[in-house]
This record gives structure tokens, C-alpha cells and sequence, in this order.
């Protein structure tokens, strides 16, 4: 068994501090490529997020068929609030008509952005807490895979914030006066998307519990992170080339690639 603090203090660090660098680097790189690469990318990224997140829920228990009982229930349940309550908050602020929103509401749409995507930490957070609580082992790294364990969580918490930057660059980008308050701006929602990990890091050390139902409730709310991601990529206002279209299927497909890339090091 590992201490609380010696468990929960590295799973701290290595949470917020990627959210907060893969959030700096792709409003950076936004700031030298149009709005719609930079969410393409994100797009690829979030692709891979949902599968991963649907797969840590069980695919909702499909395979049960009509005989998941309760549990089956209450996943799909689960599924549908998340994916409804953040479009209910969110309704007002021109969900279907993104360019509407542009600079319109503050920071108030890449937080939502950002709580929507972290709640699949909480299932994330469990599964770490009750390993944490019930390993024989006395090394943390050891317990979760080694180095190349620890490289993919890195790198995931790192690439899946950029959906949550993009999204801020898209939307909020404007907000800030200057580079200090930007910064400001990723430190509040690095924060705002590690936070559930953290709350189910904790409760998962000291409670037994099924994480997949937490993983069920991400999945819905992914769906309103896709569809607010979607809107930068979409410009009804000109058409589009045939150079532009292939350039955005690259970025989207270099996005997927790229986590893809980081789940390596956590398989085999």
C-alpha cells in the first residue's frame, strides 16, 4: 500500500502541470495558424478521447443486450446527463451558431469546455486511487506501468487539454489584455480539468467503487465538447478548396495520431 500523500501528491503534479503545457502550446501554436487547424488537431485528439472514454464505460453495456440490469441502467442514465446538463447550462450562449459566440461570453465557454472534458477524470482518478490504496508495491511508478506507464499518462494529460485550448482560442482568445492574463486564463482552466481527477483520486483510495459509471458520464459530456469544437473548423461564410479540405483531414488525422502515438507507450 502506498501513502496518501506519496500517491496523491505525483498524481497532482502530473496532471496539472501537462494540462497547463499542452494548453500553452496550442494556443501558441494557434497564434501562427488559422483557428480552424488548430481545432482540426484537436479534433483528431478528441476522437481518440471519446473511444477511450466510451471503452473505460464499457461501451455503456452493449454486450449485455437488454440484460445489463441496473448497472446497464444506470450507465446509459449517466450517459445521457452528462451529455444534457452541460447543453442545458450552455444553451444560451449560441451552441448551434458558433460564430456568434466568438468573443461574446468571456471565459465562460472553454470553462464549461474544460469541466466536460475532466469529468472522465473521476473514473481516472478512482481507478489510481484504489491501485494506490491496495498494491503491494512501494513505488509508485512501478505500480502504474513504470517509466513508459508514466510517459503515456504525461503525454495524454498533456494532448487532451489542447481540445480545451483550442476551444479557447476560438472563443476567448480575446479575453485577455495581455500574455500575464493569458496565462491566467490556462491556469484557471488547467486547474478546472484536473480537478475531478483529483476528487476521484482521493475518494478511490478510500473507497471501493466502480470507476466504469464515471467513465459513462464522460462520455456524455464529451459530446458537448465535440459539438463546441466542431463550430471553429466550420466557416459557412466562403467556400472551401480542395487544398484546404485534404490540409484539415491531415491536421485531424495527425491529432488522432498523435495520442495514438502516447497510448503506445501504456500498451504491450
Amino acid at each position: 500500500m502506498l501513502g496518501f500523500a506519496e500517491s496523491f501528491v505525483p498524481w497532482t503534479a502530473s496532471t496539472l502541470i501537462p494540462a497547463f503545457v499542452g494548453l500553452l502550446l496550442i494556443v501558441l501554436v494557434g497564434m501562427k495558424l488559422q483557428t480552424r487547424y488548430v481545432a482540426a488537431f484537436a479534433f483528431g485528439v478528441l476522437f481518440w478521447f471519446f473511444v477511450d472514454t466510451i471503452t473505460g464505460a464499457a461501451s455503456l453495456d452493449v454486450n449485455s443486450g437488454f440484460s445489463g440490469g441496473a448497472g446497464q441502467v444506470a450507465r446509459v442514465g449517466l450517459f445521457a446527463i452528462g451529455l444534457l446538463f452541460f447543453f442545458s447550462v450552455d444553451r444560451n450562449r449560441n451552441i448551434f451558431s458558433p460564430q456568434l459566440a466568438v468573443g461574446k461570453y468571456g471565459l465562460a465557454i472553454p470553462v464549461l469546455v474544460a469541466a466536460a472534458l475532466g469529468i472522465h477524470g473521476l473514473g481516472e482518478g478512482a481507478a489510481f486511487g484504489g491501485t494506490a490504496a491496495l498494491t503491494t508495491s512501494t513505488s509508485l511508478l512501478d505500480t502504474f506501468g513504470g517509466i513508459s506507464g508514466g510517459v503515456a499518462y504525461v503525454l495524454h494529460k498533456a494532448l487532451e487539454p489542447m481540445i480545451i485550448g483550442a476551444c479557447y482560442f476560438a472563443y476567448s482568445n480575446q479575453s485577455a489584455k495581455n500574455a500575464a492574463g493569458r496565462l491566467r486564463d490556462l491556469a484557471v482552466l488547467s486547474i478546472i480539468f484536473a480537478i475531478p481527477s483529483l476528487i476521484g483520486a482521493t475518494s478511490g483510495y478510500y473507497l471501493i467503487y466502480d470507476s466504469s459509471y464515471f467513465y459513462a458520464l464522460g462520455t456524455g459530456t464529451a459530446i458537448y465538447t465535440a459539438v463546441r469544437l466542431f463550430g471553429p473548423m466550420f466557416d459557412s461564410t466562403k467556400g472551401t478548396s480542395s487544398k484546404e479540405s485534404m490540409t484539415m483531414a491531415v491536421l485531424i488525422t495527425l491529432g488522432l495520431l498523435t495520442i495514438y502515438f502516447a497510448a503506445l507507450f501504456h500498451s504491450g
